[in-house]
């Protein structure tokens, strides 16, 4: 089954900005539940891997541990009807360049064969390895000063 992600929103019932309790009730109890502290800003994270649907759920302390990001890892995502994990760089271009023109290159990793693309304008990030994307993050839609987040209805 096909599952359709939702620019600065989520997918399904799954929406950034969501607490975990919200999450759990929905997804039930995560294969894997990470806590990561970051000592530069003294800011800590949650992370809920759902294995089963290929989802991991990150929840910051930044944002009061609402659902900050979610990166997905299996085929039955689609973006815009079309599924990218195991897709290689130019079928990424390909489909999306005329699209969304500011489908741009982030971060080349030459030490890793890793390449981090984004779509600013939808948030969305596509991660490449060995120039197959493994994973598409999902960002929430911020306002113009680029601090402020506008959390999904």
């Amino acid at each position: 089954m096909k599952t359709e992600i939702i620019p600065h929103v989520g997918f399904g019932k799954v929406k950034l900005g969501q607490t975990l309790g919200q999450i759990e009730k929905l997804l039930g109890k995560p294969n894997e539940n990470k806590r990561n502290y970051y000592r530069e800003d003294n800011s800590n994270e949650v992370v809920l891997k759902y294995h089963h649907i290929g989802a991991d759920l990150v929840f910051s302390s930044d944002n009061s541990f609402r659902l900050s990001s979610i990166t997905l890892f299996s085929r039955a995502f689609t973006l815009n009807g079309k599924s990218l994990i195991g897709s290689n760089q130019s079928e990424l271009i390909l489909k999306f360049k005329n699209l969304f023109e500011d489908l741009k290159l982030d971060d080349d990793f030459e030490e890793l064969n890793a390449k981090d693309y984004s779509i600013d304008s939808i948030g969305i990030s596509f991660w490449l390895d060995n120039g197959i994307i493994e994973s598409i993050t999902l960002f929430p839609k911020y306002q113009n000063d680029n601090e402020t987040i506008i959390w999904p209805k």
